[in-house]
């Protein structure tokens, strides 16, 4: 565009010498080209403050690290790799031998649990019955106490001897302690009976909750996309072996996602960079054609600013040049870019309110760098 603007210049110049017969002498010619280089110089600066350029642009895609929840070997992966797929669609199956024995192990767990409360109820209600014939006992036992004691107090009438009041004593004394024993042991079997959390016997809900998670890790040995999308580079094969590590995951899925373009701006830029102005794009992938879009948004902060906690000194980024502004563009019409893959690079211009009439220069310079991705020569 600098190229276009001196011939332009110059071509009027020429006219204007020609039409006007203005001699070239030491005065013309100087004023000439020092009239240009102002002219030419102050469209220059006043377009690139006002209306920023960059040619740090690209279609950011995130992608969602796959990771199993479960580990073992894989015996299944999905042909349809790079290809779209639907939320739920197949992924990997890792082998379930061993989680669907423990969901049986616990199954079988669960049946004589539920058998053993059974066993319990059976429990309590003899136990209940030993209860009443220790009590019987013990009743008798206490009358015929009570009559030795009695028939005792007369000791030269009396019928029974000493011995025999203390055997009676003893053997209701035996008996007491027979229908405690009866009484704690019923209450231990009903205190397993009545160990209830919602409404059923609490080993067997432990059970269940157990079940529960077994099932869980059976189904995950199943990976299945996790929305719209598609799986790319698919290293994964059967016959590796997967765990659920948290960095090392074994496929990248892509979902499908509003296509938006990332663009670095000079620092310089900040006070024409603002939400809502329109903006132009070019990639290099499509020579020739320019996208229409808006900023959507500018980042309110600089990737070099960020800082994390270590164990040394950090320093400050104070070269501009090492980062710049990001601003978020939003393409009007994304079925421009379908046929681009993820991650295409392009170049940005952002028109501000400011000097508009100067923009028709940046928009032939941007038009002009389209059609130089034409020209490209690989050796």
């Amino acid at each position: 565009m600098d190229l276009l603007l001196i011939l332009t210049y110059t071509a009027i110049c020429f006219g204007i010498f020609k039409f006007f017969k203005i001699p070239l002498n030491k005065w013309s010619v100087p004023t000439a080209v020092l009239g240009g280089i102002i002219l030419i110089g102050s469209l220059l600066l006043l377009m690139n403050y006002n209306h920023p350029y960059t040619e740090r642009a690209q279609m950011v895609t995130v992608t969602l690290p796959i990771i199993p929840e479960i580990q073992g070997v894989v015996i299944e992966v999905t042909p349809n790799a790079n290809k779209k797929l639907k939320k739920g669609d197949f992924l990997f199956r890792v082998d379930p031998t061993a989680y669907e024995a423990k969901v049986e192990s616990i199954k079988g767990e669960i049946e004589s649990a539920q058998q053993n409360v059974e066993m319990l109820k059976a429990r309590l209600a003899s136990e209940n019955a030993d209860i009443a014939q220790a009590k019987a006992e013990r009743d008798l036992a206490l009358k015929d106490a009570d009559r030795y004691r009695n028939g005792s107090r007369d000791k030269l009438k009396s019928p029974f001897t000493d011995q025999e009041v203390v055997r009676a004593q003893q053997t209701y004394l035996a008996a007491q302690a027979q229908w405690r024993s009866s009484l704690s042991k019923r209450d231990q079997t009903a205190a397993q009976l009545d160990a209830m959390i919602n409404g059923e016997n609490a080993t067997v809900y432990r059970l269940k909750a157990n079940l529960k998670e077994a099932e869980y890790f059976l189904a995950k040995t199943v990976v299945r996309a996790p929305s719209d999308g598609y799986a790319t580079q698919l290293f994964l094969k059967p016959g590796m072996f997967v765990r659920p590590l948290p960095l090392r995951p074994v496929m990248v899925f892509v979902p499908d996602q509003k296509t938006s373009v990332y663009a670095v701006f000079r620092q310089n830029s900040a006070l024409r960079l603002t939400a809502g102005d329109q903006a132009e794009v070019v990639f290099n992938g499509l020579p020739g054609s320019v996208v229409k879009g808006k900023v959507k948004q500018i980042l309110p902060a600089i990737a070099n600013s960020s800082y994390q906690a270590q164990g040394h000194l950090q320093g400050l980024s104070l070269d501009p040049k090492l980062d710049g502004i990001y601003a978020e563009i939003e393409l009007n019409n994304v079925a421009d870019v379908e046929r681009l893959p993820a991650g295409t690079m392009g170049q940005v211009a952002v028109y501000s309110g400011y000097f508009e009439h100067v923009s028709i220069i940046r928009k032939i310079l941007l038009r002009m760098t389209s059609w130089m991705h034409y020209l490209y020569i690989d050796h």
